[in-house]
């Protein structure tokens, strides 16, 4: 899938060469002239780039970049500016700008800059899904030690009336059926402890049955 660009420039003989240079090299491309155009743009579209002229008819590139700042997914953006003055470059990024490029703009200048915008991008998502995915396991984890809390609580007891059964109970068949409670209930109760130790979850697939979580797997701290 192509990846979405957005060019703010207001030089007419500027915009048409950058936009067919960009789609030569196979973004899809959007276009504006004015910051009243850019914000529109980018309140219905979603570019992970944005090329952006600082000089524009109806004000700055600045205002689009604090614009850019109160999304929560904002693009990527290179500055370019016929202006080279340290105070504008600084000015620029301290807003946020990605890269800072003077006109004229040199083409292969322009495709790395665009290259590495666009890695930036991704990279950013990915950081964000991974802190997502963690984000639900911690849940998970804060759910599962508090159910197996609860669980033990019960099972603490089931354990204790049966041992206090055996003692006053004769018959070897019922002292029998409830040493098989006992164990059963100590089983539980471990995998209740093992559940709490988890550090990640592991689903492992089982024949004739749902899949089930692989403590195994989820206490093995080397797989971290």
């Amino acid at each position: 899938m192509s990846e979405q660009l957005l060019l703010i420039e207001d030089d007419v003989v500027l915009q048409v060469a950058l936009s067919a240079m960009l789609r030569r090299e196979g973004y899809m491309l959007l276009s504006a002239h004015s910051v009243a155009e850019a914000v529109d743009l980018l309140q219905r579209e979603h570019p992970i780039v944005v090329l952006l002229d600082l000089s524009l008819p109806d004000g700055s590139g600045f205002d689009v970049l604090q614009q850019l700042n109160t999304m929560f997914d904002s693009p990527i953006v290179i500055v370019t500016t016929a202006s080279d003055t340290l105070p504008t470059a600084i000015n620029a990024m301290r807003l946020g700008a990605f890269d800072y490029l003077t006109k004229p703009i040199n083409n292969e200048l322009l495709r790395n800059s665009i290259r590495r915008a666009a890695e930036h991008y991704h990279l950013r998502q990915s950081v964000r899904e991974i802190d997502l995915l963690r984000a639900h396991e911690d849940a998970m984890r804060a759910t599962a030690r508090a159910a197996a809390h609860h669980i033990s609580q019960h099972l603490t007891v089931i354990m204790g009336e049966t041992q206090l059964l055996q003692e006053e109970l004769d018959d070897p068949e019922v002292r029998a059926s409830l040493e098989r409670i006992l164990r059963a209930t100590e089983n539980a109760a471990q995998t209740l402890v093992d559940l709490r130790s988890a550090r990640h979850f592991v689903i492992k697939e089982i024949e004739t049955v749902e899949p089930i979580l692989d403590l195994d797997a989820a206490l093995d701290r080397s797989s971290l």
